[in-house]
């Protein structure tokens, strides 16, 4: 019975050690060293926030030695200045996305503490003001630098210090004003997170985009190939067309062999400029704009002489290469962007219409075909608005809005005017002098029109700093001291006349 009694009580134990805590600690009872497993499975501690501050963009660039202090643009050096607030936000917002703590009650330091020791200084605290042992962690401190190199374009230097770190981590680049706020934030990717680079490496050297989901793609060289090769294959194809119509012929043997060989051509030459040079999508929009509106004057103008008789294919040709060298000699001078192309386009189109509108004044009719004012107008409008696109930078949206009030402003004064004309609907004659005064109503609507939609959508950034920029690249004459000799009764200094600027 003593035995029975035992093992019930073993089984009984048993039983309660496995439902209740394996053990328990007595208090009297030395503390048992924890396994490694078993605190590497406890909960990891909360680390710091990772702090940074990003002060306003500077100018100059502050590689060189420059009598104009690092400062913050102002509103008379635009679009500098629009240009460094729109890389401020760009950097402000890309810090937060990349998962830091942006501090947002530092808003940059004085204006006589911009160097690169008051960067060091400042990131050695957390916290603005005097370092105390609370905000002794630190904080990353970014400071971009944009400064203007040429006709809308800007040398960009993002400067970059880790939290309590005694080095300047820097990345410097030329860009062009519409790439600044994106170019920005694949520099300052590449300074907060400098292992990044190093893993793309193997995927930026080719010229494939990267398919890696990682990081941020690199804008490609040469962006408007496709736009440059689809325009060239077109008017490679119109040439050989021309080629064939000229001869007066339209057999099919000969017609489609030399459509191919034409578009073949055409396409192989685009895409041989894009691979030599860096075309932009506004560079490739340009370039049609100056090879298909200067066909089209030439056509215009061929159907409206004696030429006609021999075909307009020939003068199509000539016009449209001829406004191809001048697109590309303007590229030469100054980058294109899509407010350049549409500015070509739209100036174009609107010195045709003045053009045939003119033409027929002059007439004194509207029942014949304006040919010859509408080609001379295409001609004169695209070489205007395609010399005034070096010269200004303006919005591809304000063309476009520009372009509906010059439209809109033609309607209305077509629409005041008509009564001039109302006779020719009931079978009348129209005399020559209501047909002109008719058409002189409604070049005035267009230019009221014009004007009053680039009034009402004028900015604070004007293009005078265009500009300006391109006339600083002229060569400027001086007087004065030139230079110095020195001879055996000191320095004697040297008179003249010099020049300087960019040939």
């Amino acid at each position: 019975m003593r035995q029975l009694r035992a093992l019930c009580f073993t089984f009984a134990s048993g039983v309660v050690a496995a439902v209740l805590p394996a053990r328990t600690v007595l208090a009297d009872e030395p503390p048992v060293a924890v396994p490694a497993q078993v605190a590497a499975a406890k909960p990891a501690e909360t680390h710091p926030p990772k702090l940074v501050v990003v002060w306003p963009t500077f100018t100059p660039a502050g590689d060189d030695a420059s009598p104009t202090p690092l400062h913050r643009p102002t509103s008379v050096e635009e679009p500098l200045a629009t240009r460094a607030h729109e890389l401020d936000a760009t950097l402000r917002d890309a810090t937060q996305d990349l998962g830091y703590v942006l501090d947002l009650d530092d808003k940059g330091p004085p204006a006589n503490h911009v160097r690169d020791l008051d960067m060091i200084a400042r990131a050695g605290r957390s916290a603005p003001g005097e370092r105390t042992e609370a905000s002794a962690g630190g904080t990353w401190v970014v400071s971009a630098r944009l400064e203007s190199v040429g006709t809308d374009t800007f040398l960009l230097r993002i400067v970059a210090v880790p939290p309590s770190g005694k080095e300047l981590r820097a990345r410097v680049e030329i860009v062009r004003g519409a790439d600044v706020s994106l170019r920005g934030l694949v520099l300052l990717r590449d300074l907060l997170s400098p292992s990044l680079p190093a893993a793309e490496g193997a995927s930026h050297d080719t010229h494939d985009e990267p398919t890696g989901s990682g990081g941020m793609a690199t804008p490609s060289r040469s962006p408007g190939r496709a736009v440059l090769a689809a325009n060239g294959a077109l008017f490679g194809g119109y040439a050989g067309y021309s080629l064939v119509r000229s001869t007066g012929t339209n057999d099919p043997r000969v017609l489609y062999p030399l459509l191919t060989l034409g578009a073949a051509v055409g396409l192989g030459g685009a895409l041989l400029v894009a691979e030599e040079w860096d075309i932009s999508t506004g560079d490739a929009w340009y370039l049609s704009a100056g090879a298909w509106w200067g066909a089209a004057s030439g056509i215009l103008l061929a159907n409206g002489s004696t030429a006609q008789a021999e075909g307009p294919y020939a003068w199509g040709i000539g016009g449209g290469l001829a406004g191809l060298a001048l697109g590309t000699f303007a590229i030469t001078r100054s980058r294109m962007d899509e407010g350049d192309a549409i500015l070509t386009h739209s100036g174009a189109g609107l010195g045709t219409w003045v053009g045939a509108l003119a033409e027929l004044g002059y007439r004194g009719t509207t029942n014949v075909t304006p040919y010859t004012g509408a080609g001379l107008g295409a001609a004169v409008g695209l070489a205007g608005a395609g010399a005034t696109s070096i010269f200004v930078t303006i919005p591809p949206s304000r063309v476009l809005l520009l372009d509906l009030g010059a439209g809109l402003g033609a309607l209305a004064g077509a629409a005041a005017c008509s009564p001039l004309i109302f006779s020719s609907l009931t079978g009348a004659t129209t005399s020559a002098t209501d047909t002109r005064l008719f058409l002189a109503g409604t070049l005035a609507g267009t230019a009221v029109g014009g004007t009053a939609a680039w009034f009402l959508t004028r900015t604070p950034s004007t293009s005078a700093s265009k500009t300006a920029a391109w006339l600083e690249r002229l060569p400027a004459p001086s007087a004065g001291i030139i230079g110095q000799s020195q001879t055996a009764t000191g320095i004697v200094p040297a008179y003249g006349v010099m020049t300087t600027g960019t040939f």
